[in-house]
């Protein structure tokens, strides 16, 4: 008796700590959907200081963070690092309180160019792709206005 209970207190250590490890490798292999909090219109939530293309620029900056994460060769590297850097030079114009169109042209360009020349999942391709047609709409919405000033 005291035999077949120390084999079911074994068996069913071994079952927990079968499910534990299984759970936690669960977790980290999941998708990371920390890219998905964003409103219905696909803009992070603003805060009150900041002005509208700021939080569009940083979503779209962590998107190619994500992508950086599955670039295998230099040359998928580079090109995204150029991307990063045109969104820079053009979140730094329109912090300044400027709208310059050819840097925002630099960068839609240089994302374009990552998603056509890099070896991309699927879903960071769609999430890129996505912040294409918001580049090009911010883009749209602000051309031949006046950026206001604070």
């Amino acid at each position: 008796m005291r035999r077949l209970l120390m084999r079911t207190m074994a068996g069913g250590g071994l079952l927990l700590i079968t499910l534990a490890v299984n759970a936690q490798d669960r977790d980290r292999y999941r998708d990371d959907d920390r890219y998905y909090d964003r409103d219905d219109r696909g803009y992070r939530r603003e805060g009150p200081n900041n002005r509208g293309g700021g939080s569009l620029i940083d979503r779209v900056q962590s998107d190619l963070r994500y992508a950086d994460s599955d670039a295998y060769s230099r040359g998928e590297r580079k090109r995204i690092d150029n991307a990063r850097k045109e969104l820079y030079e053009f979140q730094r114009a329109w912090s300044a309180g400027r709208f310059n169109r050819h840097e925002l042209d630099d960068s839609i360009a240089s994302v374009q160019k990552v998603v056509d020349h890099n070896a991309l999942g699927e879903r960071a391709r769609s999430i890129l792709w996505d912040d294409l047609q918001r580049l090009r709409s911010f883009r749209a919405e602000y051309q031949g206005r006046e950026y206001p000033r604070y």
